[in-house]
């Protein structure tokens, strides 16, 4: 920037960010973001409109107006919305500092302060630029204010950071321009369908930018999220969305961009349409190589499904310890038996446990079959997000088996999987070459079913030939991942 103005870093508040979801943007992103805005489209003989939404101290909204004063702007309005009233003499302070910054750059600068719920509120005028870093938290959609408050623009109700983006987008003028920085949990999953089908019906994105780390750009807040900043513009759909990455904000000038074809990016093949963020070049490849499959794990006959006993509902049936045969109960799965490629009963940890087995408690079990389990959730110490092992129905002698809901469960619709599908299976999920695919269009720990159906995924028979070579030799993470790239890709060979 041509001047500098100098914000004076505001300390983390654990109440504040409790009572507002308050987490303050630091000045290097503050920077980035503003400076996606090189390429706004609007005349600069007419008056231009910015706001801020969830201004905090102002960073967002005041250096936007120093950005476009140094493109050329002199005649701006400038809206921020913060509900911490305690934040509005720092907004106030910072702008007369402002005023007497561009004292003499012949601007006119228009200020309005709002002092309220931005959701709540909602503008009823548009705006040329928005920038925002919006709170972040989840709420009941039948007990909270919010439940209703943006069902006029999407179906659902996923988080307060969505809403706030989508008032944002509807705040919008004419080939005007949105800045956010957000979660990355909007990208993909059943739970923000609406929220995106809303995006992609009203804006288009021009550019993402993804850090890899989960914990350093909002270290000071002890944030665990996954995020991305994005730039959608109300025009139409370039061919090409531009993708950044860095590892947190204090590598952000040494970013690394690519351009990439619009229809990889969404994936228009299904109706979650899905936001693939590859980080990297070979990302990119992955995806591309990914689509050369022809099927989805759903069209090849797969199906998935949450396992049936969620815990804290069914206490009564549940006895902690080391399963013992016994025909009064069967053995409650969980995620620490998942071993690598395989379920294991037999590992003496104080987390085993089993269920109790009678006609009160059937429902909530699986008859035995070959099923493989997928854990729903990983832990911080995991390389993999996907982390798959084979339950043969002849390792227990039980009718019933109980599987926890902290997993997944996968089998053949109307069918049984035969020992080497079985196997064929579990090494797709645990090759290297499936992570990666998922982490593409999947910034969460979690593995949700909705999005392993749509999944780019190998036919059966492909599947089996993989259990078949791998029935020969010594199941390891290498031999997984030669066998499964020698069958997904052997066209290519």
């Amino acid at each position: 920037m041509i001047f500098e103005f100098n914000f004076n870093p505001i300390k983390h508040n654990p109440i504040k960010a409790k009572q507002y979801a308050q987490y303050f943007t630091n000045i290097k992103i503050a920077t980035f973001m503003v400076d996606m805005l090189n390429n706004i489209n609007f005349n600069k003989q007419k008056i231009l409109k910015i706001l801020d939404a969830g201004a905090g101290e102002g960073i967002l909204g005041i250096q936007a107006v120093i950005k476009c004063i140094e493109m050329g702007y002199k005649n701006i309005h400038i809206t921020f919305y913060e509900i911490d009233e305690e934040m509005i003499p720092l907004i106030q302070r910072h702008l007369d500092d402002l005023k007497k910054l561009v004292s003499d750059k012949s601007v006119k600068l228009n200020i309005k302060i709002i002092s309220a719920d931005f959701v709540l509120s909602r503008p009823n005028e548009k705006y040329n630029v928005i920038i925002i870093n919006p709170p972040y938290f989840k709420y009941s959609v039948k007990e909270s204010q919010y439940s209703n408050a943006t069902s006029d623009l999407f179906k659902g109700n996923p988080n307060i950071y969505a809403s706030f983006m989508a008032v944002c987008i509807a705040s919008l003028a004419k080939e005007g321009t949105l800045v956010s920085i957000t979660p990355r949990s909007f990208t993909n999953g059943l739970y923000f369908k609406g929220f995106r089908k809303f995006i992609y019906d009203n804006v288009n994105f021009e550019h993402i930018h993804i850090f890899k780390s989960r914990d350093k750009v909002f270290k000071d807040s002890q944030v665990l999220q996954e995020c991305i900043i994005c730039k959608v513009v109300k025009t139409l759909q370039k061919d090409k969305i531009i993708i950044s990455s860095s590892n947190s904000d204090i590598d952000l000038e040494d970013s690394e961009y690519n351009s990439y074809n619009n229809n990889l990016i969404i994936d228009k093949s299904n109706d979650l349409r899905m936001l693939h963020i590859p980080e990297t070049k070979k990302d990119f490849e992955i995806l591309i190589r990914a689509n050369l499959l022809k099927s989805t794990f759903e069209q090849s006959g797969y199906f998935i499904s949450t396992g049936p006993v969620v815990e804290h509902r069914v206490r009564e049936f549940i006895i902690e310890g080391k399963f013992k045969v016994d025909k009064q109960y069967v053995p409650l799965i969980r995620p620490h038996n998942i071993r690598f490629m395989q379920v294991d009963l037999d590992i003496n940890e104080r987390k085993d446990a089993y269920f109790l087995y009678d006609n009160n408690s059937i429902k909530h079990l699986l008859k035995n079959k070959t099923y493989i389990l997928l854990k729903r959730f990983s832990t911080k110490d995991e390389k993999k997000r996907l982390i798959a092992a084979v339950l043969s129905a002849e390792y227990l002698d039980s009718s019933y088996i109980g599987v926890g809901n902290k997993l997944n469960y996968i089998g053949i619709k109307n069918d049984e999987l035969s020992s080497k599908e079985a196997v064929g299976l579990s090494a797709v999920f645990n090759s290297k070459f499936m992570d990666d695919y998922f982490r593409c269009f999947s910034g969460n720990t979690q593995v949700n079913a909705s999005e392993i159906r749509i999944m780019k995924f190998p036919g059966r028979e492909t599947v089996k030939q993989i259990g078949i070579e791998l029935k020969d030799k010594e199941i390891t993470q290498k031999n997984i991942d030669y066998v499964v790239m020698k069958n997904l890709f052997k066209d290519e060979r």
